[in-house]
């Protein structure tokens, strides 16, 4: 800034000399009839020039030195802000308000160049994202075509097996009871009986996951249908070695859900939890109200889910017991049930072992 300063010392310089020649025209009358020597008008007029640049000098900094230095200074400011190459003259072109004037007008241009690129991203960007949300589509597509492929591969592998099974016994009971065997038949027959009733779950909990039967949402107490599941859970041969630990807090807040199908939920999770052990172990079953839910806790001390296999734990027919113990779709059918009350349902290995199912409730209606 230092131009600047120069500058108005110049106009100031400038200013001062029109009072000194002012008193020197008034004052030379006055010197010639010898009222005053050479020597003191001489002073008189040093002394006029003097104060005259002074005060000039003081009034141009205070009033335009000052302002003019800050504008200078936030014109340079942007300049390095917007980052582009500035056009006009070189900034030392000129003096004082001048200089200011061209780097605002350099700026000026700089951001509206800034601007314009600006308006270039925002059409670039708006068909990136035209493009993004195509290919979201289209993969939604496909993985909707994968999840179908999926199910219809579980659907004939569940359902081929026992059919295989009901048509190969078929035959032998027809065999038999030619043969006079009516014993064999009638165990064939019961066999064929057997796998008829699980094609027939099947087919209902596909049911269930493809359609499931409309949901009652209402204000719901947590407890009642807690005690509900797990009375239905112990009348199960499978859960007569099973001790059942319930801790429940108190002054539950009621939830949105449907008292029927939230006890087919957790009833579900605590035959699993009874499978899972053998038939033989400990569940503790925990409930606490937190922002505005209830979440629900259902752990065992059974092997635990392997880590590989948590992300698939709800997937329609994926199933870690036996062939012919489940039809690997309960799981699913509970997930939707979950998301038709607007919870959610989650599964983790426990601590130490065992697994954790976490049922979440929001509180209220």
């Amino acid at each position: 800034m230092t131009g600047v300063r120069a500058a108005l010392l110049i106009q100031a310089a400038a200013l001062s000399v029109a009072p000194a020649a002012l008193l020197l025209a008034l004052g030379m009358p006055i010197a010639s009839a010898r009222a005053l020597s050479p020597l003191s008008f001489a002073v008189v007029v040093a002394v006029a020039l003097l104060g005259s640049f002074l005060l000039a000098t003081a009034l141009l900094f205070r009033a335009v030195g000052r302002p003019l230095v800050r504008l200078l200074e936030a014109a340079k400011r942007l300049e390095r802000a917007a980052e582009l190459p500035m056009l006009g003259p070189p900034e030392d072109a000129g003096g004082g308000l001048s200089r200011a004037a061209i780097a605002f007008e350099r700026t000026a241009a700089a951001l509206e160049e800034e601007r314009a690129r600006l308006r270039q991203k925002i059409v670039e960007l708006e068909r990136a994202n035209l493009e993004l949300a195509s290919a979201r589509q289209k993969l939604l597509r496909s993985e909707r075509l994968a999840a179908v492929g999926l199910l219809a591969a579980g659907v004939a592998h569940e359902i081929g097996n026992p059919l295989g099974a009901i048509t190969g016994y078929a035959e032998l009971a027809q065999e038999r009871l030619a043969a006079g065997a009516t014993a064999e038949a009638k165990d064939f027959l019961s066999r064929i009986a057997a796998d008829a009733r699980r094609i027939d779950a099947i087919v209902r909990d596909l049911l269930d996951l493809s359609r499931p039967e409309r949901v009652e949402l209402g204000a719901v107490a947590v407890p009642p249908v807690v005690f509900d599941a797990l009375a239905t859970a112990r009348a199960q041969e499978r859960f007569g070695g099973v001790l059942v630990e319930v801790d429940l807090a108190k002054d539950l807040p009621l939830v949105r859900a449907d008292a029927r199908r939230l006890s087919q939920v957790l009833l579900n999770v605590l035959l699993n939890a009874a499978d899972a052990m053998g038939g033989q172990g400990r569940i503790r079953i925990e409930a606490r109200a937190l922002r505005g839910e209830v979440e629900l806790a259902v752990a065992d001390e059974g092997p635990g889910i392997p880590a590989e296999d948590l992300p698939r734990i709800f997937d329609p027919f994926f199933t870690t017991k036996s062939p012919g113990q489940g039809t690997g779709l309960g799981l699913s059918v509970c997930h939707a049930l979950m998301e038709a009350f607007g919870g959610t349902i989650s599964a983790e290995s426990g601590k130490p072992r065992g697994a954790v199912f976490r049922l979440t409730l929001k509180a209220g209606l």
